[in-house]
């Protein structure tokens, strides 16, 4: 049987736009899942008429993990989860990629599900033979693509960095942009829960926003919040001598430094047996998950800025900053990107894929993932 791509959450806000960029892709074989099915044939139709392009649609419910299963029909199949957020809805999807031995990436910004699938998925990815891409979107790739060439440019110059910072920021123009319901979700789930950094050449848990630096992106100096991403894990395995992988979020502007102190306050209170619980069941309150989000015109008032600094000791010895779009449409296109490159053995073929819990580099090897980034946008400068 063919492999397919299933985009799960097709309708979601997300969802929508990479289906749009698969559709731009003409990408074969693609089938748009999700619980609502008149809204799935509503959609389908939509992309036919624009795009001439045709595709399948199948119901599953994020909260039915044998329906999900169902969805998965041969390890060559290549799953796109958009359902978040993902500490709430994420696990069938993931669990079904796995158990498959399938290829599956999402566009995951939380810590503890990022971890989750390192931690525990990726070793039983490694045994059943599936692929797994978490945090296939602004949240991480950009920072990826960044790190791993500012490694090679401190390797260029002689220098053998112990430590890298990698910082992401918006380039805003004109009024702030709104959020869809979907990253305020995660977003506000996030402050719930435990982050991780990787310090003295290991993964550890830490508090979200225990740090905060500044990057000089554009000319201005921006402060960003330490949280945990895709960087921990995938940076050290392209050069494992550095000790020392930070990761900064920068989309709180001149408010940075306050949610930090907040952080401070928060943390130990989230400890308290029931609190933690609680702060979850607001966040669905308020965020349900991927209903909506800004306009066409809206989304292209924030385009991507990352920047990513190599040290050795405290001397800075590289410094790579990549451009980009903005990041809901670079976050739809990567995905639709990955998945189509991956439904052509991108990630190699038969007992030679690539498998377990993989970066961009990883996944694609590093000739592949930067060019592929190139195609989609980002560009680098130093």
């Amino acid at each position: 049987m063919a492999g397919r791509i299933i985009l799960f959450g097709a309708t979601g806000y997300t969802g929508r736009l990479t289906a749009e960029a698969l559709a731009n892709r003409s990408a074969e074989r693609v089938v748009l899942a999700g619980r609502n099915q008149p809204a799935l044939a509503a959609l389908a139709g939509e992309l036919e008429e624009a795009h001439d392009w045709g595709c399948d649609i199948a119901v599953a419910d994020a909260t039915d993990t044998m329906a999900v299963m169902d969805l998965i029909g041969s390890p060559d199949d290549v799953m796109i989860s958009t359902v978040g957020p993902y500490t709430r809805y994420g696990r069938p999807a993931l669990e079904a990629a796995t158990a498959a031995g399938a290829i599956y990436l999402d566009c995951s910004g939380e810590p503890p599900f990022i971890r989750r699938v390192f931690d525990y998925y990726g070793p039983r990815a490694s045994r059943t033979g599936a692929s797994l891409l978490t945090g296939f979107g602004y949240d991480y790739v950009p920072g990826n693509l960044a790190g791993l060439l500012a490694l090679r440019k401190a390797e260029q110059a002689g220098f053998v960095p112990d430590r890298i910072d990698i910082g992401y920021f918006l380039r805003l123009r004109g009024q702030t942009p709104t959020f869809s319901s979907g990253t305020l979700a995660s977003s506000l789930a996030v402050l719930a829960e435990p982050s991780f950094a990787f310090r003295d050449g290991a993964v550890a848990a830490e508090r979200p926003g225990r740090e905060v630096r500044s990057f000089s992106v554009e000319g201005r100096r921006r402060d960003g919040l330490s949280m945990g991403g895709t960087e921990h894990y995938t940076l050290p395995r392209i050069d494992p001598r550095l000790t020392q992988v930070r990761v900064f979020l920068g989309w709180a502007g001149s408010r940075t430094r306050r949610f930090a102190s907040a952080g401070r306050v928060i943390d130990p209170v989230t400890r308290i047996p029931m609190v933690r619980p609680a702060v979850r069941r607001l966040a669905a309150t308020f965020a349900p998950g991927s209903h909506g989000g800004p306009s066409a015109v809206d989304r292209s008032r924030a385009l991507t800025a990352v920047v990513a600094e190599a040290f050795r000791g405290d001397a800075k010895v590289a410094s790579i900053t990549v451009l980009g779009p903005n990041p809901y449409e670079l976050t739809a296109d990567l995905l639709a990107w990955g998945a189509d490159e991956a439904l052509h053995a991108g990630l190699g073929s038969g007992s030679s894929r690539r498998t377990g819990a993989l970066g961009p580099a990883d996944a694609f090897g590093e000739p592949g993932f930067i060019e592929g980034a190139r195609m989609l946008g980002l560009a680098a400068t130093d």
